[in-house]
């Protein structure tokens, strides 16, 4: 009898819908009589990561001397709102509380940073019945600064689908990422650990 076979989707690969590989591959093994289980990391890392617990340690793991940007120093001044309204936010963005949606939609609710900068006229874009998507798009925002924060003072590969794809595309050869795989782990790699152990 084989062995079962655990199948994982890694963080960061597709957030807005599901990932379907691992499901195909488990049905497919199903059809075989292989025993397999499997776990979509992508969904479960970020949910670690963006909750009031998960924010309140990645704030924490910031310096506030090694913090470049003005945007970035305006995120982390605000980190009590980001943390306050994070698992809401979540909430809201997973189908559980439509209700948000005015809340958001006022702009007071969620701190902002740079990312609403560049914000387009939004009546024009969802009109008055659009509010829904309207505080989706705001929420997105959000994260999206919350991600900018990340990437310049915790974990510089960070990004919601293409993490460290830089590494990937950009090298002739494997010893750039021999390298960063020898580094100690980052934040969020010890996030990802930690859910897998889990597991």
């Amino acid at each position: 009898m084989s062995a079962p076979v655990f199948l994982i989707t890694p963080p960061f690969t597709q957030l807005n819908t599901p990932y379907p590989a691992t499901a195909y591959l488990k049905g497919f093994l199903n059809t075989k009589g292989i025993t397999s289980f499997q776990a979509d990391l992508g969904i479960e890392v970020t949910l670690e990561l963006f909750s009031k617990k998960g924010l309140t340690a990645l704030f924490g793991q910031a310096n506030a001397t090694t913090i470049l940007s003005a945007n970035t120093k305006r995120i982390f001044s605000l980190q009590n709102d980001y943390i306050n309204t994070i698992d809401a936010v979540i909430n809201f963005l997973q189908g559980n509380n439509s209700t948000l949606a005015h809340l958001i939609c006022k702009r007071g609710f969620l701190p902002e940073a740079g990312r609403f900068a560049q914000l387009d006229d939004l009546k024009w874009a969802f009109g008055n019945m659009g509010t829904q998507d309207k505080a989706k798009h705001l929420a997105t925002m959000y994260l999206e600064d919350l991600s900018d924060f990340i990437k310049e003072c915790i974990d510089e590969h960070f990004g919601f689908s293409r993490y460290a794809e830089r590494l990937g595309r950009s090298a002739n050869s494997f010893d750039e990422l021999y390298e960063a795989l020898q580094k100690e782990y980052t934040f969020i790699d010890k996030i990802l650990i930690e859910v897998l152990k889990i597991k």
